[in-house]
């Protein structure tokens, strides 16, 4: 191997060569793998003159884009660390001809990060690798300008052209662009050819994506990409190798900056301008584990095969407990994937918004969801020291009665019909999945309920037209049928000052709600229908349609519609929980009732009773809030404080008066914005603060046009002095136009 030098115009000017100098390093901080040494730094960056061999017992600092060129090789051995400065234009790029070494070890990987403990995605470039295998184009030996530079070339009818050795390295923070067009991955090969060896890979809180193939016909194995901007692992212009052993990522609190990130994303050709280009890609993927565990973060598609692309996709699975819009898609504006594709998937994922197989106007006999696959063999990442998550396969349920007690993920079948015959107990660490479309029946009785514990999870995940249904198993039923469902979260309730406070659930004293973590997440609940619930055991111990007990923020509830329930349509037991979207029609009780210390929002949300409606309540309202629970606590923390937008109120019951359209009491602050209040049928008091256990809190706000001709009073002198009611016309309450899903007529 040729020693290194500089040329003295490089030293002078520093400038189109490759720089190597000792500096004093203050920071060596970085990202995330360990590695390196502390004390002096050595400089990198420029064009290489000559083979460089780095040394693993210095650390380096990347001050500037390292370019190695045709006929130089950059050897860097295994425990190398080299730190990069921020920046769009700190990258390390092999050109065609060029030559990199990085070969690390399990025990002694290389690492590439950035000079900052505190960077995040996109500080940095990546890794880039130029060859000269082919690329899809107009004819053979196509070339194509570099994504980040243009002038430089790769592309060209070698195919086992060979750039070298890749092997145990970590990038962190890569992915820095220049415009929103132009942007760096973790790793990006462009027309690398198979003579490359590309194998244990871990890219970690990078932008745009983990690993890019733009063509070439490389091999790569055991790829571990977290937290990655857009796509874990991309495929373009014409790529024809086979990605083996990969796992992608998102873990909760991972956020995209990007419109449209996925697991997969494959085009046969580049941004699909080519259909008629040669070759497409035609690429294969054997054992790949995709998973959405981020809240925060839709994925759009586990799989996304499109543009004359052919897939060949064996032993991959996909898990989350986060949304999936689409486990496979293999559609697209300019031209979906080729029928001759070949996908087996198994879907483990607990929420897939919008479909499992989009298949549009192709037939694509071989693409299957089916069960069994195991996915990526995580043992080959122990090297990383990455901690992977407790990942566990849905065990289908058999048609029939659900089961009575669930402490594992289990899934409904779509298509099959299944009944609540006893008090169904979502566990800590169960899951329950209903697919989009199924009605589930109870049996009739007060025991006939689902309830989900603290640690629970219930996905009822329907669509807008497929909406889950809750539902009695006769068609002769009536208001309190059954129970309803409950969910028992670990959100703040009020309680004593300074403790942290639990709750019991009503209808059953032994099992606790409540505690200290407002993010809680027990689900999702979206295009729901619960009917003729509300059972009661006693004047004192009854089921509402939907009982939120201590629910945090974290779970989605959203687009429901509760009719012909006994007590309340939904009532909020502390917690911080939103809810989106709510009808609720001819429920005996409130229709939305809020106490224990509530400190979400209620948005969209539409109250009704019918001409032929009578309550078996005493005090039926629209609203009713406290507080605390009962109006025992005043001295509780937190007291009730919660908002409610774009909300109407209809009273159309020739014999039932509504004592309150909207009552709030014992402590509780309520911020209430575009309400309405129609209807022909009595209503006592429009809004009323008072109550012999203390009224609403000074500080609330509520703005409501009184479009009912029945009303007795507007308010009274009971009210607390300093409270804002805004009694004018010109709200519009709640859009009924979102409710076209439930079949209910407005």
């Amino acid at each position: 191997m040729r020693k290194f030098f500089l040329s003295s115009m490089a030293l002078i000017a520093m400038m189109g060569a490759m720089s190597l100098t000792s500096c004093s390093d203050d920071d060596n901080g970085g990202g995330g793998g360990g590695g390196g040494q502390t004390g002096e730094a050595a400089v990198l960056g420029g064009t290489l003159t000559e083979d460089l061999t780095l040394d693993a017992s210095k650390e380096y600092k990347l001050t500037s884009a390292l370019v190695v060129p045709e006929g130089v090789t950059l050897e860097i051995p295994a425990g190398t660390t080299i730190k990069a400065e921020q920046g769009f234009d700190k990258y390390i790029l092999v050109e065609q001809g060029g030559t990199i070494n990085a070969r690390g070890t399990a025990s002694q990987p290389i690492i590439l990060t950035a000079d900052k403990e505190d960077a995040g995605s996109g500080y940095w470039g990546g890794l880039i690798i130029n060859g000269k295998a082919p690329i899809s184009g107009a004819s053979a030996g196509t070339t194509s300008g570099t994504e980040i530079d243009s002038n430089i070339p790769y592309g060209g009818t070698e195919t086992g052209d060979n750039s070298g050795t890749v092997e145990y390295v970590e990038l962190w923070y890569t992915g820095a662009r220049s415009s929103s067009e132009i942007e760096h991955n973790g790793v990006t090969l462009n027309a690398v050819g198979s003579g490359t060896t590309i194998n244990n890979l871990y890219i970690v809180e990078g932008a745009d994506d983990a690993i890019e193939f733009f063509g070439g016909t490389v091999n790569v194995s055991n790829v571990l990409a977290v937290n990655c901007d857009d796509d874990c692992f991309d495929f373009t212009q014409g790529y024809s190798g086979t990605l083996k052993n990969c796992y992608g990522i998102w873990e909760e609190g991972f956020t995209s900056t990007e419109e449209d990130p996925r697991g997969v994303e494959a085009d046969g050709n580049l941004d699909g301008n080519g259909p008629d280009h040669t070759p497409q890609a035609n690429f294969t993927i054997d054992g790949m584990t995709i998973v959405n565990n981020s809240s925060n973060q839709p994925m759009q598609d586990a799989i996304k095969v499109r543009r004359g692309a052919t897939a060949h996709i064996t032993n991959a699975v996909v898990y989350g407990t986060s949304t999936i819009e689409n486990i496979i898609d293999l559609t697209d504006g300019k031209g979906g994937a080729t029928t001759s594709s070949e996908i087996s998937v198994t879907n483990n994922a607990y929420y897939v918004s919008d479909g499992i197989v989009n298949e549009g106007d192709g037939t694509y006999p071989n693409v299957k969801v089916e069960a069994g696959n195991t996915g990526a063999d995580v043992s080959a990442f122990g090297w990383t020291g990455y901690n992977f998550p407790e990942l566990q396969a849905t065990t289908v349920v058999p048609e029939g009665d659900l089961p009575l007690e669930i402490s594992t993920p289990v899934a409904l079948e779509a298509g099959k019909s299944y009944t609540i015959n006893g008090s169904v107990h979502v566990k800590d660490g169960g899951v329950l999945l209903i697919p989009a479309g199924m009605t589930i029946k109870a049996k009739e009785g007060f025991e006939n309920f689902i309830l989900v514990e603290r640690g629970g999870k219930l996905y009822a995940t329907g669509t807008e037209d497929a909406p889950v249904t809750f539902t009695a198993d006769t068609d002769n039923a009536k208001q309190g049928y059954w129970g309803g469902i409950i969910i028992n979260g670990n959100a703040v309730i009020s309680g004593p000052a300074g403790s942290v406070n639990e709750g019991t659930t009503e209808i059953d004293a032994n099992i606790p709600y409540g505690g200290d973590d407002n993010a809680d997440n027990s689900g999702v609940l979206t295009y729901v229908r619960i009917l003729y619930s509300g059972a009661r055991s006693s004047a004192d111990i009854e089921h509402n349609g939907l009982t939120l007990n201590g629910v945090g923020y974290g779970t989605t509830i959203e687009n429901i519609y509760i009719a012909e329930g006994a007590d309340d349509a939904i009532e909020f037991f502390g917690g911080s929980v939103n809810v989106k979207n709510l009808l609720a029609v001819n429920c005996d009780d409130d229709c939305f009732d809020f106490t224990q210390g509530y400190c979400g929002t209620l948005e969209n949300c539409y109250g009704r009773w019918e001409a032929g409606f009578t309550s078996t309540e005493e005090d039926p309202r629209g609203v009713e809030a406290d507080g605390n629970l009962d109006g025992n606590g005043p001295d509780h923390t937190p007291q009730a404080d919660f908002t409610i937008k774009n909300m109407t109120i209809e009273n159309m019951a020739a014999s039932q008066p509504m004592q309150d359209a909207i009552k709030v009491r014992r402590g509780a602050k309520a911020t209430i914005e575009n309400a309405l209040v129609i209807g022909s049928g009595e209503i006592q008091e429009l809004v009323d603060l008072s109550d012999g256990k203390g009224t609403g809190d000074e500080g609330c706000v509520i703005n409501v046009t009184k479009g009912a001709t029945n009303v007795g009073k507007d308010t009274n002198d009971g009210n607390p002095a300093g409270a804002t009611i805004n009694i004018a016309s010109g709200n519009t309450g709640c859009d009924t136009g979102i409710f076209g899903w439930t079949g209910y007529s407005l």
